[in-house]
């Protein structure tokens, strides 16, 4: 039986495997996550529904029909995860007021791995590379002052947005990493100043 039937006959099937790869090891972490939802904050629980719905969705464009019972357990994992958090709405809201662009930037960042993993040669390895650098350079904001991580962001959006300048979708993507991630990282720069100071 030929494989590519079953993934929506991609010719690219590596690059696209290791993506989904990537994306279900999220979902895992998620899902291991919510298991010891007793001990975890709203904030926390967000980020689990985020990161079940998120590769739930994603990987039946890079999967096809091979996704259609995991993707569709992940998605009813995620409405569950989600109805639980209407305990801590006030919570949820705060934390969501204080971080939604830099969530934003998170889920820009790993559209830039997704498209990084379907590209080839070396736009692709700087499209997964940028990716990456972007998840992990909001991750560290609170560490590395603003300026700093500023050029990095840059640096991390532009070359992928460079190699593939024809097309509208990766220029129009560095643009809104770039402007979204700067005031997500000034952002956060300031509430761990205001963390510091209390």
């Amino acid at each position: 039986m030929d494989i590519r039937s079953w993934v929506g006959s991609k010719q690219d099937t590596t690059r696209l495997g290791l993506a989904t790869i990537t994306l279900s090891a999220i979902a895992l972490l998620a899902a291991v996550t919510w298991l010891q939802r007793r001990e975890t904050s709203p904030g926390t629980r967000l980020l689990v529904v985020v990161g079940l719905i998120v590769p739930g969705v994603i990987c039946f464009t890079t999967v096809g029909r091979a996704w259609y019972l995991p993707g569709a357990l992940l998605v009813v994992a995620a409405a569950m995860a989600a109805s639980e958090l209407r305990e801590d709405a006030r919570e949820v809201v705060e934390t969501i007021s204080r971080h939604w662009l830099a969530a934003l930037t998170v889920v820009l960042g790993a559209f830039y791995v997704f498209l990084g993993a379907t590209a080839l040669g070396v736009a692709g390895m700087l499209g997964i590379g940028g990716g990456i650098t972007i998840l992990a350079i909001v991750a560290l904001s609170s560490r590395v002052p603003p300026r700093v991580a500023s050029l990095v962001l840059v640096a991390a959006a532009l070359p992928f947005a460079v190699l593939t300048w024809w097309s509208i979708v990766t220029p129009l993507l560095a643009i809104l990493v770039v402007t979204i991630g700067w005031f997500a990282l000034r952002s956060s720069a300031r509430f761990a100043r205001d963390n510091r100071a209390s």
